[in-house]
């Protein structure tokens, strides 16, 4: 049961510091700074990695409103968490872009900051199967230790570190993954390939990412 009550989406979406919009996207995401990443900040300094030179650390996701909503974003999870997921709930059930596209992305900027965000997200997933949720992470410990049943319309997509390396450089056994190549390289490329960069860098038709039955997604390096 509930504990908080929502009567307008506004409320609920102040309640997680509203949603973002990336334009590729075909619905909403949320997100939060990437210098919050805490494997990817440590990867971000590595050349050759896929965080090195990374497009939340630059370009407009430095101006200052925006480091500013990712920051309220991170604060109205963190202050009040239990409000945070029966407003998330409240959202996927009533916002009519989400309920119509029946798709959201976790972080389109930023990470899982430990246990509990993971915790609460995928409570959200169980709470809505009317959507499928993609979670793109670096976090590759955390996800290998989780031992909580995860939501079957939540994929938890774990990232490859390195550009061209595919899965060589993390241990575990992953149920879902993405890597990254370089376009010379993409004969390398084992899973789904992105077809953004030939649609306008769109996701278009594309839900290869929320797709339970797409174990790799491969995305072209910029």
């Amino acid at each position: 049961m509930l504990t908080y009550k929502f009567d307008t989406l506004k409320d609920a979406e102040l309640a997680v510091g509203r949603l973002s919009e990336p334009s590729k996207m075909p619905s909403y995401a949320w997100s939060i700074s990437a210098k919050r990443c805490n494997t990817g900040s440590k990867l971000a300094k590595v050349k050759g990695s896929v965080c090195y030179n990374c497009y939340a650390l630059k370009g407009r996701y430095m101006f200052g409103n925006v480091q500013d909503a990712l920051e309220r974003r991170f604060n109205a999870w963190s202050s009040n968490r239990e409000k945070w997921v029966d407003a998330m709930i409240y959202i996927m059930h009533n916002k009519k872009h989400i309920v119509d596209t029946k798709v959201f992305r976790w972080f389109d900027s930023g990470d899982i900051q430990g246990k509990d965000m993971l915790n609460d997200m995928n409570t959200v997933a169980w709470a809505s199967p009317n959507v499928r949720f993609w979670l793109p992470t670096k976090e590759y410990k955390l996800v290998k230790d989780y031992d909580r049943e995860v939501a079957p319309n939540l994929v938890i997509r774990v990232s490859a570190p390195n550009v061209d390396k595919g899965f060589t450089d993390v241990k575990g056994n992953f149920k879902y993954i993405s890597t990254v190549y370089k376009k010379e390289n993409l004969h390398m490329a084992m899973g789904s390939v992105c077809p953004a960069s030939k649609q306008d860098n769109k996701c278009g038709s594309c839900r290869a990412c929320w797709n339970d039955k797409v174990s790799e997604v491969s995305y072209i390096a910029h």
